[in-house]
């Protein structure tokens, strides 16, 4: 391959000086470089023409390149997905393993396999029932707290009513201030506490839980959080809107407890 006219005049010099600093009994260092700087020009076309080519070859490629990057992508993302899933599983299942450890009755873990459909209907269906030692009011908790109580059986399911079922009555008291109340279901993830005194010492922020009256539900599980407080001057009474702490509509797996004897 031939070399541009400056390229040529370039090397042809540096030889020059590689062999009068021979002549002139320079140190060898000199000599060396001018070789080196004589070979790096030589070299630079090749360089070029290696880099074209390779560039040449990998362009028809750059489209399935594009496709296989984002196919791996989508691949990692849903993995990751799934692996969130499986460890947030886990740990609702060990916090109902420690729930069930920390009650004196045996429980029996279930996941839900349908719901009502009803907005003012408040009642799932577990995949455990009488066969597996589920009966009649058992009390369903998950691992944030009461989620309600089994109504009917047959061998393999179980039919629960939620706390929010307007079916649904629950004595509770105030944890803080051990106020008395009702706790009546209001459709669509609500809950009202009823029967509160004029003067009752409630306020929003306030945590309900089971009174342990009525003979089912044991004393002292978290019904739910206080979320607006109304006055009824008239009746002499008070009432108040709570928050279930169960999460109603994001059930997957439950606690079945025996009812309190």
């Amino acid at each position: 391959m031939r070399l541009p006219a400056r390229a040529g005049v370039i090397v042809g010099s540096v030889l020059l000086l590689s062999a009068t600093a021979s002549a002139l009994h320079q140190p060898l260092r000199i000599h060396h470089t001018a070789q080196h700087v004589a070979l790096a020009i030589l070299r630079f076309p090749f360089t070029v023409v290696s880099a074209a080519v390779s560039t040449a070859r990998l362009l028809p490629r750059l489209p399935s390149l594009a496709q296989e990057n984002a196919a791996l992508r989508a691949q990692l993302a849903q993995q990751q997905s799934e692996l969130a899933d499986w460890q947030q599983r886990q740990q609702h299942a060990k916090r109902l393993s420690a729930l069930a450890a920390a009650s004196a009755a045996t429980g029996v873990v279930a996941d839900v396999i349908g719901r009502s459909t009803i907005p003012t209907q408040q009642i799932i269906l577990l995949n455990r029932g009488r066969a597996d030692g589920v009966s009649p009011d058992h009390v369903v908790v998950d691992a944030a707290g009461v989620v309600g109580r089994v109504r009917e059986l047959t061998s393999a399911t179980a039919l629960v009513t939620l706390l929010t079922d307007p079916e649904s009555r629950i004595a509770a008291l105030v944890e803080r201030s051990r106020e008395a109340a009702l706790l009546v279901g209001r459709g669509r993830g609500r809950c009202e506490l009823l029967y509160l005194d004029a003067e009752a010492e409630i306020q929003v922020g306030d945590r309900v839980i089971t009174a342990g009256l009525g003979g089912a539900f044991p004393k002292g599980l978290r019904l739910g959080e206080v979320t607006r407080v109304t006055k009824h001057p008239a009746a002499g009474t008070t009432s108040a809107w709570v928050a279930p702490s169960a999460r109603v509509g994001q059930l997957e797996e439950v606690l079945c407890l025996p009812p309190q004897q």
